[in-house]
């Protein structure tokens, strides 16, 4: 059995681990709530940007479009977004995981990381990267992240790229979060309109149109490329904050068992040392009285 000594220093040291776990806590809280609503406020608006894009799509030709089209020329693009920071689970894991499996399916396949770990990532595996963008902020706008959505739609529209897959972790819940693709380029009609029709809203108000629909679309459909990019990292926050959230508690918590199992520890050696030196004293005794 360790002695008290090196008991209480454990003590002491897995307190002040307990410490620095219950701030970051905190914090993640803090930041959790904000990026969770954000998240889901979003999530509205995309509702509201598909409606439009799928009545349009019932009065104009949509296969006009170039981000409609697909390529037959072009590399596959895959875009991962991770986390700068770790102490997050097993978070950047699974989502890298799935990056790894889409690169064996495409090796002529092209990467763009986004976050320090999956920069980190490409460089240990000898990854190429085409592009590499790291601290995001967690209050993201569209104009943190303009240069990568106007490489995706440069890219796109000269046919550097055949197709544009972003892989990014899916918000569910505070204690849920999920690796989650999804084909942001080509679009498909088809897609923008059963994606809305899952939302149960009705489309089948008729309306005039000013400008014409084919320029709105014109407007309309990059723009929306724009807000489903966007999406995805409010998504990614939301995950990452929830996910450290949980991970600090779960650690604190462990700590408070550690410090709980280690006072008994204490308490049983302290206890142990008093006996011994009683039975010493005793026995010194009998040995003085004979």
């Amino acid at each position: 059995m360790a002695n008290t000594r090196q008991i209480k220093h454990r003590i002491n040291t897995t307190g002040n681990i307990a410490q620095i776990t219950k701030a970051m806590e905190m914090v993640s809280a803090s930041k959790m709530r904000k990026s969770q609503d954000r998240a889901l406020s979003a999530r509205s608006y995309s509702v509201a940007l598909k409606k439009s894009l799928s009545t349009l799509a019932k009065v104009v030709d949509p296969s006009l479009h170039p981000l409609l089209k697909e390529n037959d020329s072009g590399a596959d693009l895959a875009i991962v977004i991770t986390t700068d920071r770790g102490l997050c689970g097993n978070l950047n894991h699974s989502l890298l995981r799935n990056l790894t499996a889409w690169i064996k399916k495409h090796p002529q396949g092209q990467v763009i990381a986004v976050g320090k770990k999956a920069i980190g990532f490409t460089k240990f595996y000898a990854i190429t990267t085409h592009g590499e963008f790291a601290s995001i902020p967690d209050n993201v706008t569209a104009s943190h992240i303009a240069k990568i959505t106007k490489i995706i739609l440069d890219g796109y529209l000269t046919k550097k790229y055949k197709s544009v897959r972003v892989f990014f972790m899916d918000f569910i819940n505070t204690l849920s979060q999920r690796p989650n693709s999804i084909k942001l380029l080509p679009l498909k009609s088809q897609d923008i309109e059963s994606e809305f029709l899952q939302a149960k809203i009705s489309t089948r108000n008729e309306y005039i149109f000013e400008p014409s629909p084919s320029a709105i679309l014109n407007d309309l459909l990059p723009y929306y490329v724009e807000n489903v990019f966007f999406q995805t990292f409010l998504e990614s926050k939301a995950s990452e904050h929830s996910a450290r959230m949980v991970t600090m508690k779960n650690a604190s918590d462990n700590a408070d068992d550690l410090i709980a199992d280690l006072k008994l520890e204490y308490n049983k050696s302290r206890q142990s040392s008093i006996t011994s030196e009683l039975l010493d004293i005793t026995t010194a005794t009998l040995t003085l009285g004979t």
